[in-house]
């Protein structure tokens, strides 16, 4: 059930043993992949590791999809896969060899422990911890349903003033309530997010 990296020893020329060398993963990493889950999305693994590796640590972390064993331009040609199957692609990297598909990525994701290539090419530069995964995406979906809270509220409004005017019903101050109002309103439903645990 080892993984890893062999290092194998000898003493005069004489095999002596090995070491088995393997990659962590960050005691949040499960937690952070079953957030994501909830939240209804697929993940997957893209790593340069070897097969036994990448299997065992992505078996262990409840990650849906693993591709291993790839150069750089082998994981930018799985992300294509990935979004013909799946569609939209955040990917979230923190190494060198993870700037070709952080820029090519939908949304790219930078650690910010990361190398710096990694953090130049990336959309977004997120703190070590892993959580901040699914946090960010909770973030960015909560804001998108504000935006289009604000966008219908605005045009429901005036269009009914609109409607109102052509009748002959609306007045002035309908008319700037229409307009300043309900940015302001807007305004107001926006700064919620910033409330929002």
């Amino acid at each position: 059930a080892a993984y890893g990296s062999e290092v194998f020893m000898a003493v005069n020329g004489t095999f002596a043993g090995y070491m088995l060398i393997s990659d962590t993963f960050k005691p949040d990493a499960k937690e952070a992949i079953a957030s994501l889950k909830k939240l209804g999305l697929h993940t997957v693994m893209l790593t340069g590791d070897s097969e036994d590796s990448a299997n065992a640590v992505g078996k262990d972390a409840g990650i849906d999809e693993i591709y291993a064993k790839l150069l750089p331009e082998d994981k930018l040609n799985a992300l294509k896969k990935v979004r013909e199957a799946h569609g939209t692609v955040m990917f979230v990297g923190d190494g060198i060899n993870d700037a070709p598909v952080l820029a090519g990525a939908d949304v790219g994701a930078a650690m910010g422990s990361g190398a710096d290539a990694a953090i130049e090419a990336a959309d977004a530069v997120l703190n070590s911890n892993v959580d901040a995964i699914p946090q960010s995406i909770a973030i960015a979906r909560n804001t998108n349903r504000i935006a289009w809270q604000n966008v219908i509220f605005a045009l429901v409004i005036k269009i009914a003033v609109m409607i109102l005017g052509l009748a002959g019903h609306a007045n002035m101050w309908m008319a700037v309530f229409a307009d300043t109002g309900v940015a302001m309103i807007c305004v107001l439903n926006s700064i919620r997010i910033l409330y929002k645990k």
